[in-house]
């Protein structure tokens, strides 16, 4: 095998162009990481056509430097072998030049090499223009002695020389074969065998061919026989198409048809039951309407009756209390008879001014109390009629989008709130959107969003809505049903509210979630607070209470205002006795006036506390008769609600059931008509049930049918089928064909006996040579143990001329270091620095061969895991062999790494700046220093 001499790089990666000596055994490359050594072996293995290191490759290191094109030129050595042949045959040169042009074309990369005799420049070597192809270089690499096997040897990467133990025995034994040169021999062997082997799998099909030739003798039989099947299965292909598809497609659709009508008889009961529900539920609504109206007007009528009888008894209290004030009158005109004599007129002009300003204060009172009557009279007839009072902003600006023709509703017309223990909550949650108007046509909102500017309606005039989805268990959601779309952000803030029962439950849940509790203590991310709110204004339970509410309401301002005239009148009378006793009037002229009127009022008083007392009883059973038909009708209009809430659902059932229907009804009728263009087709013999289940027996479908069909038109089209009868003339010529092809095979026979009894005689010879090459490995590896210290044991192969044995063979070896134990080559007990030692023995093993001196390889780092001691035991036993090595190494200060190199390349980092880096430093021993 050649050794390398030296290496000349053109634009290599960082390198312009520099020539480096390699004519030595040993060559350490050293220099800091990332300074060019795997870029040198890289340039050595492209050079070799062998892969770069890691996941690089050639074209990574040209991109670098920008230049088109690249040269690597070697001058190896070409000296003959033990037997006299040069490894660059027919070049007979001392030297060769090994050279590899790498350019660009078209974009892309493309190598040219060439082999040429002596020391020829990378100029003349363009000039002579004599290159080779990639195929044909590595041919003649091989010729030299580069195999596949060392290929794989050179491509160990940095920190990698470990890899070699790591081979499995029998691949190890086949690397062996493979560089000591019997591997070509077991696979010219090989070959031998496999083409003995193919001309024994000639020698059966010509034995086979006799015997066909033989049966072809009785072949006139078997066409007959293959004839009369090809009729039968064109007669067979008839009857399936024209007579067997169309019955079972007949038996098929009428077992469709009468499988299809259980199903379409219950979507049809199914559809009339739902008709029926929803005409009961319409009678039932028009039957509540009709109640509802009724009881408006019994309602109506009570009311009025509730307010003449209210009129009777403010009427009866008047006229009472009219009564009342003539005897308080006679008894303070009495009073005053009696005390005129000595009056104090200061205390008097005192209590006059007093009573002045109680009236005054009175009559402020009593005007605020009426207007608030009024607005509590406006909201209570909304409420009695079952209807929600608008507050006129809101009122005015849905008349304002009515006269617009912009339909729409109120959020708090479509919300129900299904627990009333949430109901606080819930309000308190929704208090800020009590006026939120939801368009029903999103394609309203610029013109009701223009009415809203116009009319500054300070509240939420919402285009796009979203039907209400599952809510989120646990949620506030889970409480209000909407009952048409709503705003998509109000649904998705009432699921991300969780209902707890109190604020320690609420505290124990994550400080994102938001909680509010029955009360409407409400918590968010800036903290807690409460919303609860004093009146209820969603659901019908809120109308309810607000109903109740207002009427005790309106109780208590009407009470107010009784006691306010009273208290008027009690005032003005202490302020006209005062002023008439400061004016002096005669109090005793006075009693004799108004004699006869004091004395009808002390009459008429019994009689009128009669009246107040028979009108009070008649307004209280009024008022009971009003709130037992209000009742009624409160019930009436939630029975009325429930109602059609249930037939807009029993609706929309219809309306699924009467699509499904129709599209069932559809398929039915098609498959009627189907069936009925099928029945005119098929013989009434055959459509009997007996005819049709044995024909179900037979095929349980159409598509069955098809199936026989495409089979057996496929029998039909791929088959060889014999048409032709006249096979009786071939009969004697057959006959004179299998007696000459017996004899020629009983020649090639025993010729045949002959070759294989040859060569395996030969390989047996041969396999004493593969037990040389075995134990000579075997030596070279134990003479490197001595060398390094270190006990190896190899257990050799059992080689015999046997296929089997040869392919099962394998190699296996032991390790022993500093008297430990015995260890395998991959076994996982050996530590790192223990991998590099075995795998460099075996890999130097494989290159020391006394008649075979020279060859080389590139290790990357072999001194990476080893201590001092065991680096000056691989260079002593680095330098007792005849091979090149290419090592690497990291700076060191470890002079002994370069002990055994007789040549030290040194690589340096590109500067900061520079276009090329430096070209390697050279440093050689001297001779007396060696």
């Amino acid at each position: 095998m050649f050794d390398f001499r030296s290496l000349e790089v053109v634009h290599w990666d960082y390198w312009q162009r520099f020539s480096l000596p390699l004519d030595t055994n040993i060559v350490t490359v050293v220099g800091p990481n990332g300074s060019g050594k795997t870029t040198l072996l890289d340039a050595l293995r492209t050079l070799l056509t062998i892969d770069c290191a890691g996941n690089r490759d050639y074209k990574s290191y040209l991109r670098h430097n920008g230049k088109p094109f690249a040269w690597l030129r070697a001058r190896v050595g070409n000296i003959p072998g033990p037997n006299g042949e040069r490894p660059f045959f027919p070049l007979m040169d001392r030297e060769v030049t090994l050279a590899c042009r790498i350019q660009k074309k078209g974009g892309e990369w493309t190598r040219q090499y060439a082999v040429l005799g002596g020391d020829v420049s990378v100029e003349e070597i363009e000039a002579r223009n004599d290159f080779l192809g990639l195929r044909e270089y590595r041919v003649r690499l091989e010729g030299a002695g580069l195999s596949q096997a060392i290929r794989r040897v050179l491509t160990l990467e940095q920190g990698a020389t470990d890899k070699l133990c790591q081979l499995p025995p029998k691949a190890l034994l086949d690397l062996v074969f493979d560089v000591f040169g019997d591997k070509a021999v077991l696979d010219d062997y090989q070959r031998a065998r496999n083409e003995q082997a193919e001309a024994d799998r000639e020698q059966h099909g010509l034995e086979h061919q006799l015997s066909l030739i033989g049966v072809s003798l009785q072949e006139a039989e078997a066409r007959a026989r293959s004839y009369q099947e090809w009729n039968a299965l064109k007669d067979e292909r008839v009857s399936l198409v024209a007579e067997v598809l169309p019955r079972t497609e007949f038996a098929d659709l009428a077992a469709s048809v009468r499988g299809a009508r259980p199903a379409l008889n219950g979507v049809k009961r199914r559809v009339a039951e739902l008709e029926q529900r929803d005409a009961d539920l319409t009678r039932q609504l028009a039957e509540l309407d009709a109640t509802g109206e009724t009881l408006r007007g019994e309602q109506h009528e009570a009311d009025m009756a509730r307010q003449a009888t209210q009129k009777s008894l403010d009427a009866a209290r008047a006229a009472l209390a009219q009564n009342d004030l003539v005897i308080r009158q006679e008894n303070r005109l009495r009073e005053m008879v009696a005390a005129q004599g000595g009056a104090d007129h200061e205390r008097l002009a005192d209590i006059a001014r007093d009573a002045r300003a109680r009236l005054n204060a009175l009559q402020h009172e009593e005007t605020t109390l009426r207007q608030e009557l009024g607005t509590l009279t406006t909201k209570l007839t909304a409420w009695r009629s079952g209807r929600r009072y608008t507050p006129e902003f809101e009122a005015g600006f849905r008349r304002a989008l009515d006269d617009a023709g912009i339909r729409h509703s109120m959020l708090s017309e479509i919300v129900e709130i299904t627990q009333a223990r949430w109901q606080p909550a819930v309000e308190a949650v929704l208090a800020g959107y009590r006026h939120v108007v939801l368009l029903d046509d999103p394609r309203d909102r610029e013109a009701a969003w223009k009415l809203g500017e116009a009319m500054r309606y300070k509240h939420f005039v919402v285009a796009d809505r979203a039907p209400a989805e599952k809510p989120v268990k646990g949620s506030l959601h889970e409480v209000v049903a909407f009952s048409a779309a709503a705003p998509d952000w109000l649904l998705r803030n009432l699921d991300r509210i969780q209902r707890v029962e109190d604020v320690p439950e609420g505290s124990k849940l994550g400080r994102d979630q938001d909680w509010i509790t029955p009360q409407g203590y409400f918590r968010e991310r800036r903290g807690g607070r409460h919303l609860g709110v004093d009146d209820m204004y969603f659901g019908a339970s809120a109308r309810e209470r607000q109903l109740r509410d207002g009427e005790a309401k309106l109780r208590e301002v009407e009470g107010r205002l009784r006691a306010i005239a009273d208290e008027r009148k009690t005032a003005s009378a202490q302020a006209s006795d005062a002023e008439s006793i400061l004016r002096g009037a005669n109090a005793s002229s006075q009693l004799a006036d108004r004699a006869e009127e004091f004395n009808d009022a002390r009459e008429q008083q019994p009689r009128l506390q009669e009246d107040v007392q028979r009108t009070a009883d008649s307004h209280a059973a009024a008022e009971q008769y009003y709130e037992g038909v209000r009742e009624k009708r409160l019930k009436t209009s939630n029975a009325r609600d429930n109602g059609a809430r249930e037939q807009r659902t029993v609706q929309g059932q219809l309306a699924d059931s009467v699509r499904h229907y129709a599209q069932a009804r559809g398929e039915q009728v098609d498959r009627l008509k189907a069936f009925r263009a099928k029945h005119r087709h098929v013989p009434l013999a055959h459509r009997s049930r007996a005819a049709i289940a044995m024909l179900r027996e037979r095929f349980e479908s159409p598509a069955a049918v098809r199936r026989e069909m495409d089979r057996v038109e496929r029998r039909l089209e791929e088959g060889h089928w014999e048409q032709d009868a006249s096979v009786l003339a071939l009969r004697e010529k057959l006959g004179a064909d299998h007696d000459g092809l017996k004899r020629d095979l009983e020649k090639r026979r025993l010729h045949l006996e002959r070759a294989s009894r040859i060569t395996h005689e030969a390989r047996g010879a041969y396999i004493q040579v593969l037990r040389n090459t075995v134990r000579r490995y075997a030596r070279n590896l134990k003479v490197l143990a001595d060398l390094a210290g270190i006990g190896v044991d190899v257990d050799l192969p059992e080689l015999t001329n046997d296929d089997l044995a040869l392919a099962s063979a394998a190699l296996n070896v032991r390790f022993e270091f500093d008297k430990k134990g015995w260890i395998g080559m991959d076994d996982g007990e050996a530590s790192g620095g223990q991998q590099v030692m075995k795998s460099l023995l075996l890999l130097v093993a494989l290159m020391r061969d006394e008649d075979r001196p020279g060859g080389f390889v590139f290790i990357d780092e072999p001194f990476a895991h080893l201590d001092i001691f065991n680096i000056d035991k691989v260079g002593a036993f680095l330098k007792s062999t005849r091979a090149q090595y290419i090592l690497t190494t990291p700076a060191t200060h470890n002079v002994n790494v370069f002990q055994p190199s007789e040549l030290t390349l040194v690589t340096s980092k590109r500067r900061p700046g520079a276009t090329w880096a430096q070209p390697l430093a050279v440093l050689r021993r001297r001779a007396d220093a060696a």
